[in-house]
């Protein structure tokens, strides 16, 4: 009589064993591939063994679907004669798509790894913002509690946290971050926030090419009265910058 409901019971665990082997296999995967994918290798990356699997997920969010870097790391990437990751790749949006390999396989760009997250890049008035750790080691100078609600809301806590941040009066004051597409990061999970914040906060800190005295072009700081940037060409932060 109760060998039916054993059997079940059997088939019902077995079922749950298979499922979680099976998420924890996607999410290995992600990690690994965030990792693999990332212009700061692992071995530069600052984090507990614990926090592996977030780390790596954040990186997968940031480098392969959220495109954090298009904004915050400019240049973004460096032409093949120049020092940086892969010197050997260059810029991929220079030559063909076919220079690229087919599959899943990991773009091959000469990154601009010594400028990754920090900023610089101007959106008419506004300066995107360095998102690698400041001195106490935060992200943008924010906790994960702060970051996670810049996110949900939009709202400027890093200005309302220091308001005499020279790049808190660059553009006009506004109600919510106008060019962070934080509407789109709003509906993201916890924990995809949690791993972005992560990947960030392992990261190891930066400078921008482009500074707030160097400012915005046509609006602010040295470049106020031209329409090209301001800032001092160098090899790892040409100017004109690249194809970006």
């Amino acid at each position: 009589m109760k060998q039916p409901n054993s059997i079940a019971l059997v088939l019902s665990l077995t079922v749950m064993v298979t499922a979680t082997a099976f998420a924890g296999d996607k999410e290995e995967s992600l990690a690994e591939r965030g990792f693999a994918i990332s212009p700061i290798p692992k071995s530069r990356l600052k984090f507990q063994e614990e926090e592996r699997e977030r780390v790596g997920l954040g990186s997968f969010i940031v480098n392969a679907i959220a495109d954090c870097s298009g904004c915050h790391s400019f240049p973004q990437f460096l032409e093949k004669s120049k020092p940086g990751s892969n010197p050997a790749a260059g810029d991929p949006f220079e030559g063909l798509p076919s220079t690229q390999p087919a599959g899943e396989h990991p773009l091959i760009a000469n990154f601009n790894a010594a400028h990754y997250l920090a900023g610089g890049q101007c959106f008419g008035p506004f300066m995107t913002r360095n998102l690698t750790p400041d001195a106490k080691g935060l992200p943008e100078g924010l906790t994960e509690a702060e970051f996670i609600k810049v996110m949900r809301t939009g709202e400027d806590i890093s200005c309302e946290k220091t308001p005499s941040d020279p790049i808190c009066a660059l553009g006009p004051d506004t109600p919510v971050l106008q060019v962070m597409p934080w509407p789109t990061y709003h509906n993201m999970t916890d924990e995809q926030l949690e791993s972005i914040y992560a990947y960030l906060k392992a990261l190891p800190p930066a400078n921008p090419c482009n500074t707030v005295a160097n400012g915005c072009p046509g609006f602010s700081g040295a470049a106020a009265t031209s329409a090209s940037y301001a800032y001092p060409d160098s090899p790892d932060c040409p100017n004109p910058a690249p194809p970006q």
